[in-house]
């Protein structure tokens, strides 16, 4: 059973709660939002509840930079091959990248920030690189999986978290073209079909 915050009656908060409603301002103004005062304002309860679960406003910035690893870390555990062909498998993998959750507006705005924050702070740029480093090679073992020559693997992954990366951004929010999006899918996904249909090998000479 959780204790009495003191601040009013509340339960007290978890951890999650605070990172949760950091997330919120994070969506609404980037990091600059984020403030003890306003935190504590969103969750009706008093300033001195933060210090429940976090030393100081740096503490908060670093454990939720750590999350925002955890989480996308994880989700790349849900982009597992399957049995199908290799195109069919390519599509229905850029279908969950692209697709509702991959665009969302309040995700993108996040990425965003913490890609923004990550020019001025080491742990950011720390975390981003992380993230950033995992993807390609997901990719890259993806594409190994049906590939006869496995050269060119690094380049291509590269590329195709490049063009997914772009595609979210530029897809993202409700007035998205659904034909383009398409459009985008299956140009994405040609890159790679082409190189399997050629055995693999170096994308440059």
């Amino acid at each position: 059973m959780s204790q009495a915050d003191g601040t009013g009656g509340r339960e007290q908060l978890s951890r999650d709660d605070w990172l949760d409603a950091a997330t919120e301002l994070v969506v609404e103004g980037g990091f600059d939002a984020v403030r003890v005062l306003p935190l504590a304002r969103r969750l009706s309860v008093s300033r001195g509840s933060f210090y429940w679960h976090f030393r100081d406003y740096q503490d908060l910035i670093s454990s939720f930079l750590q999350r925002w690893q955890e989480r996308r870390m994880a989700e790349l555990g849900l982009l597992t091959p399957g049995d199908a062909d290799a195109r069919t498998e390519t599509r229905r993998i850029l279908r969950l990248l692209l697709g509702e959750s991959g665009r969302s507006v309040r995700r993108m705005r996040v990425e965003l920030a913490v890609r923004d924050m990550a020019r001025r702070d080491e742990q950011a740029a720390r975390v981003v690189a992380a993230v950033d480093e995992a993807r390609i090679r997901h990719n890259q073992e993806l594409l190994l999986r049906r590939a006869d020559n496995g050269e060119g693997a690094d380049d291509l992954a590269l590329l195709l978290y490049v063009a997914t990366m772009g595609a979210q951004l530029v897809m993202t929010g409700p007035a998205r073209d659904e034909q383009t999006l398409e459009r985008l899918e299956r140009l994405i996904a040609n890159l790679a079909i082409q190189w399997y249909q050629r055995g693999g090998g170096p994308l440059l000479d």
